[in-house]
Order: structure tokens, then sequence, then C-alpha cells
């Protein structure tokens, strides 16, 4: 159960950025229901962003324009329930127009069942966006226009729904990689299997253990500098890395009368990579903590914290050897039927474990991020959102430091 900072955690800094695209997804979902099985829509939205290229001694702000079409189709097919959810944006710079992009976001799941006890679910997601320009991680950050490209396939089987007992097994394959040369450390692609048993002992708790085995690669992974002989410049030099990380799962999950809802997870994990000689294997505990509580009728609170490598915290997966502790707190008020108001913050602080060979230098790495937001539903077809961010990254790399914030606002209009 680690920490995803939501498209990421850790892409926070691309928020302003998509604004309307993750507005116009999240907020066309929550509007269908099983009488509407389809709908179509678009949106338009506006952003002002500070330090556009996350420099720290610069200053390049920018307004950045989304205009962007969406659809999305929930229904059931006999006992299945099938759900898609997509995205395509368009985001225009004012002033660095080289910066120019296209995104999308496609998320697709089937939820199926047989007359039995057997059911599961096969799920996609696919997502284009403009990456972070200060990733770290030893990359200098960079001032063009960068792709990343990730994306995710699962698929889901469970014995036993309304038993005492569940078996649980799955498969997700991930990848991610960017069009920026610079960024070719951070690429992957893997492979996680597991199978686990759930017990209900009571009405409200469900206890889990769980074996997972996660076989990967880097095709990336930087090992050191040479001088390119045909250009005379300075190169990184990167061989493949694979690696496989297996942990052992202990999780839980406590309701209590349907107004607090405790999730835990510890785990014992080790990880093991191919260049043995240059990256010291991880082993130890990690593990994760989730409460989401309701105390009234308007008013829901969340809070979230992982204890994980960056193979599953964050975007640097090239950080095999790095533990990342990771803060969330979030919490949503209704002030009327038609407006919500909005407000979160999360903290991101690595440490290394071993410096041995590691072609990554910095030993401290603290991003915090806040976020406020608004929105309100004039009708069921029509919204406005709003919504303030604030970034700021500590770190003991003086180019990595930086802080920039982001404010603005989009439309949607729904047609079912």
């Amino acid at each position: 159960m680690p920490i995803k900072p939501a498209r990421h955690c850790h892409r926070w800094t691309r928020l302003a950025l998509l604004i309307a695209a993750l507005s116009a997804v999240q907020s066309a979902h929550a509007q269908t229901d099983d009488t509407t099985p389809f709908y179509v829509g678009a949106s338009l939205g506006v952003a002002h962003v500070s330090n556009v290229y996350r420099q720290s001694n610069a200053a390049n702000d920018d307004t950045v324009t989304s205009a962007g079409v969406l659809g999305g189709i929930d229904t059931k097919l006999g006992r299945q329930h099938l759900t898609v959810d997509g995205s395509l944006q368009s985001n225009r710079y004012s002033t660095i127009s080289e910066l120019n992009n296209r995104s999308y976001t496609l998320r697709s799941a089937l939820n199926w069942q047989t007359v039995g006890n057997l059911s599961g679910v096969l799920s996609a997601k696919s997502d284009r966006s403009l990456a972070d320009f200060n990733i770290g991680s030893g990359v200098d950050p960079i001032l063009k226009k960068n792709i990343e490209r990730e994306d995710e396939y699962q698929a889901l089987v469970r014995l036993g729904v309304l038993t005492r007992y569940t078996l649980e097994s799955s498969w997700t394959h991930r990848r991610r990689d960017f069009t920026a040369s610079e960024y070719d450390r951070f690429d992957f692609e893997q492979n996680t299997g597991s199978l686990g048993i759930y017990a209900t002992p009571g009405g409200n708790v469900r206890l889990g253990l769980v074996g997972r085995r996660t076989k990967g690669k880097n095709p990336h992974y930087p090992i050191g500098l040479a001088l390119d002989p045909q250009t005379a410049q300075v190169v990184v030099v990167s061989v493949p890395n694979d690696y496989t990380r297996d942990d052992f799962d202990f999780t839980t999950k406590w309701s209590t009368g349907g107004r607090s809802t405790l999730n835990t997870r510890i785990s014992r994990s080790k990880s093991k990579n191919s260049l043995d000689d240059r990256l010291r294997d991880f082993s130890g505990t990690t593990g994760a903590i989730g409460w989401n509580w309701q105390p009234t009728a308007k008013l829901q609170l969340n809070l979230q914290y992982a204890r994980d490598t960056g193979q599953e915290s964050v975007v640097q997966t090239a950080d095999l050897n790095r533990v990342y502790t990771t803060y969330q707190l979030g919490g949503t008020y209704a002030v009327t039927g038609k407006v919500s108001l909005s407000a979160k913050a999360s903290r991101n602080r690595a440490t290394r474990t071993s410096t041995a060979g590691a072609a990554v230098a910095d030993a401290l790495d603290d991003f915090k991020t806040y976020n406020l937001s608004m929105r309100w539903a004039f009708t069921r077809g029509l919204s406005l959102g709003c919504q303030y961010d604030r970034a700021s990254r500590n770190s003991s790399i003086a180019q990595y430091v930086y802080t920039a914030s982001s404010y603005g606002c989009t439309g949607q209009a729904i047609f079912f």
C-alpha cells in the first residue's frame, strides 16, 4: 500500500500543466451513475505558473491555457461492470511556446464475477504529460520539452467474496519512458506477481498475508562519465540493470461504524540488482498506514504515511538503494450541495542506505507540496474548479533547491 502521489506523489510539479485534464476526468467520473452509461464533454482551463523550469535562482513565469475533450463509459454487462474514462488536452504557453504539448489520460476497468465465488478485475491505464524539469538524482535541470509516458496493466483474481477467507492473486505490468535522453536513467519496466490470503475474523476487521515478487529492468542505469571522441563532450555511460524484489506483507483493514477506516501494511522487503558490483542490495522493513475519517456528513479527512524505496515510491525508480518517507494529509468540506473545498499537504523525504558505487550523489532530498481547491457545480453537467498549488524542494545539491507555485481555474461541460 505505498503512497502514489497521484499520477506519482510525486507529480505535484506538473499539476499546473495538467490542471484541466485531472479535474475533468475526476469530476466527470464522479457525476456518472448507473442511469447514464456514457458521457462526453469539454474543458477549458487557465493557470499561471511561477518558476516553470523549477530553477533555484531564475524567474520564468508563464500562463498556460489547456483545452480538452473527455468522455467515458460506466455500464453493467450482466454480472460484469465496465468503466472507461479518458481525456485529451492541448496545453499552450503564452511565452515559452516550445513547451506546448498534448497530454492525455486513459483509465479502464472491467470488474467481473461468475455464478460462484470467483471474481476479479482487469484494468489498464495510460498517461502522457510534461515531465518534471528538476528531478534531481544526478540529472541537471533541463530547459526543454520532455514528455513522460507511463502505462500500467493489471489482472486480479479473487476466490471467495462473502466468505470468511479470501484468496487473491494478481499480476501487474508497469513501464515508463521519457523523450529527453537526459532522463534515460529513469526508464523502467517491471512485472509484479502476488498471492495472498485474507481472513475476516470480525465484521469490521480484515487481515492479510501476501507474498509479492517483482522483476524489472532499468535499461539505462548510469555507471559513470566518459569523453565522446567524436563530439569531445562528456557523456553519461549507462548499462542495463536487472533487479528482483521480494516482499512478504502483513496487512490489516479496520472499519469503525463506517465513519473511520484504518489500513496498514508492514513488509519485509529484499531487492537484488544485477549490477551488484556498483549497487548494494536493499534489505529492510517497509510499510504504509492509511486513515480515512468522516467525522460529519460534510467533512472528510485522510492521512497517509509510507516508508519504501524509490522503486515503489516516486518517479526516481533508478533510486534502488534509497529509502523515501512520504506523508500526505488531506480533507474535503462540502460547504453546500454544490460547493466544496479541499486542502492537501504532502512531504517526501529521502535518505540513502548505502553510498558505495552510487551514481547519484545527493544525500538529502526533501520535497513539500500544498494544495487548496474549490469546486462549484452549477448543474449536473456544468462546473467550475479553481486551485492554488505550491511546491518547495530542499537538497544538499544547490541546483535542486527551488520553490514554485501556480493558480488557475477550469470550467467543464458534460453531456450525458
